[in-house]
């Protein structure tokens, strides 16, 4: 029997479960914090103490980091770090591996089901188009699927940190705001949990008003319930511009297979999002408007890809993603 830990790290929690023989554990699913660690390997002991597993054969972690994906990696944004060789050596592991958090992602959407997936726009898919695969989280996670004739390969991508701009006065505000905040303007800064402060302070600092919240799902709660304006501002700038970078992602790849979005946030803003200006503002290309209306766009609203991807990168088919050490 194999037993292969999966791990999908993000910048607030890290996902941990085990697959035995090819199949997943369910039960030994947990959600542990980062914020209590700095480092990966001090998180898997207590996962598998907590699990009562003293023994491990493979370990696979899907990692968000802005850097070459090397033997000792720290997470984009926390202090947490990881060795994949400490790793091999601190669990016996006959092989450890770690992939782009959004690789993992994206190879992970291969293997969900019809009821996993909510359709935002019907479009017409080619089944062997090219796949984007985009979300928001602690970060902006950006990826995609090409198909090589013989499997779906994905993109190890960074697109999460490509520069903003603004479309109008206002938002032309908020990016200076935002310059003045970071210098350069990633979408990241925008598109994330974080970014969601960012827009909402931003707002603030515009319109002379007091901040009165300082956590994402503040704000977004307060936008849902419509409590509060500015919120209600920052949430559909929030949806409006992820829908601009889903669409720029489509046009760029030529996505004719769909376009994805996974990560924590979306679903959880139900009606609201539906009803925001993300698909005016995906399919608002000039020129290319219409192809990029055939586009299917669909919803992650269950199942778990990116741990469901990283076991699936262990295989040869993606040998040269990430970084591995052997026993």
């Amino acid at each position: 029997m194999s037993t292969v830990l999966a791990a999908d790290v993000g910048g607030t929690n890290a996902r941990f479960v085990l697959f035995e023989n090819s199949s997943i554990q369910s039960d030994t699913f947990r959600v542990m914090p980062v914020g209590e660690y700095l480092d990966l390997g001090d998180a898997v002991a207590d996962y598998l103490a907590g699990i009562n597993v003293s023994k491990l054969d493979k370990a696979t972690f899907s990692f968000a980091s802005t850097h070459e994906y090397c033997d000792e990696m720290a997470l984009t944004n926390s202090k947490l770090t990881l060795s994949v060789s400490g790793m091999v050596r601190r669990f016996a592991l006959q092989r450890a591996r770690v992939v782009n958090d959004f690789t993992a992602a994206a190879v992970g959407v291969l293997s969900l089901p019809d009821s996993d997936l909510q359709t935002i726009n019907e479009g017409i898919a080619d089944p062997l188009g090219p796949r984007a695969v985009l979300g928001p989280g602690t970060g902006l996670g950006v990826s995609g699927l090409l198909h090589t004739g013989e499997y779906w390969m994905p993109l190890q991508s960074q697109g999460g940190h490509v520069s903003m701009a603004g479309q109008n006065e206002r938002e032309l505000l908020i990016y200076q705001f935002m310059v003045s905040q970071f210098g350069h303007v990633s979408a990241e800064r925008y598109i994330s949990g974080p970014g969601t402060v960012n827009l909402y302070n931003a707002l603030c600092a515009i319109d002379a008003r007091p901040v009165q919240f300082t956590e994402a799902s503040q704000i977004s709660a307060a936008a849902m319930s419509g409590q509060c304006e500015i919120c209600v501002e920052a949430m559909e700038l929030f949806c409006k511009w992820l829908g601009v970078i889903a669409g720029d992602l489509a046009v760029t790849l030529g996505s004719t297979g769909g376009v994805y979005l996974a990560g924590g946030i979306v679903p959880r803003l139900g009606d609201f999002f539906l009803e925001s200006g993300f698909i005016a503002s995906l399919q608002n290309k000039g020129r290319f408007s219409e192809f990029v209306s055939e586009m299917p766009v669909r919803l992650v609203i269950g199942g778990d890809p990116a741990l469901h991807g990283c076991y699936t990168c262990l295989s040869s088919h993606y040998d040269g993603f990430g970084f591995t050490v052997d026993a």
